[in-house]
């Protein structure tokens, strides 16, 4: 990936006209992309083994690296990868509903066979986020607490069945049954080959990297 650029990104469930039976209800709620910096999408929506039913709707994000960085070797320890230890942050005012903290940082490439450590929150009625891999003993907020935007909900970590560090993020219309739903990106820059800075159209994709989209003169 080419060299992070500082900056925070804003995202914003996505909006329908109106909605269907079969659709998620459209969404007000913005919410601020979970941690500081420039990240890049490893994982995209509805695809590999794991973005699939239950999670079809997330996202996977690391930190952006310099072009060329090498993944650290099997054996290396946690703390050499870059996503290891950042702060995740809460996106928007909401409510604690359930956390999971009770998992280890499995080594990496290994992959785990518990649950991991999580934090869900719930926003609105239907708009909850849910961040899962976090590092043991980060989860600090409990369920039945408040949060508001920006605040240390955890920090990434390889826990529950993450093999390398990264953070996977979701969003659920419920979680009684867990059902994920739609969204989209919002106020934001994408990376193009050229190197040129773009606005992005709202369709996330595999190996972008974005940016906050630069106010206007």
């Amino acid at each position: 990936m080419r060299q992070a650029i500082a900056g925070g990104v804003t995202l914003a469930l996505a909006l329908g006209a109106a909605a269907r039976a079969t659709e998620p209800p459209p969404q007000v709620t913005r919410l601020s992309l979970p941690f500081a910096g420039v990240w890049g999408i490893v994982q995209g929506f509805d695809s590999g083994d794991t973005h699939t039913g239950y999670a079809a709707w997330a996202l996977d994000f690391v930190p952006a690296q310099p072009r060329g960085t090498k993944p650290p070797p099997k054996g290396a320890p946690l703390s050499r990868f870059a996503c290891f230890g950042r702060p995740i942050l809460a996106p928007a005012d909401g409510l604690v509903v359930r956390v999971g903290r009770g998992g280890r940082d499995w080594p990496a490439y290994v992959k785990g066979n518990d649950e991991g450590n999580y934090v869900i929150l719930e926003h609105a009625p239907g708009e909850y986020t849910e961040f899962r891999h976090l590092e043991a003993r980060s989860v600090k907020v409990a369920p039945g607490a408040r949060v508001r935007r920006g605040d240390v909900i955890g920090r990434c970590g390889n826990s529950g069945n993450a093999t390398t560090p990264h953070l996977h993020v979701g969003f659920l219309s419920s979680i009684d049954p867990i059902t994920t739903r739609p969204m989209a990106l919002s106020g934001y820059e994408v990376l193009g080959p050229d190197g040129a800075w773009r606005p992005g159209n709202g369709m996330l994709r595999e190996g972008e990297l974005l940016r906050p989209a630069r106010p206007s003169p």
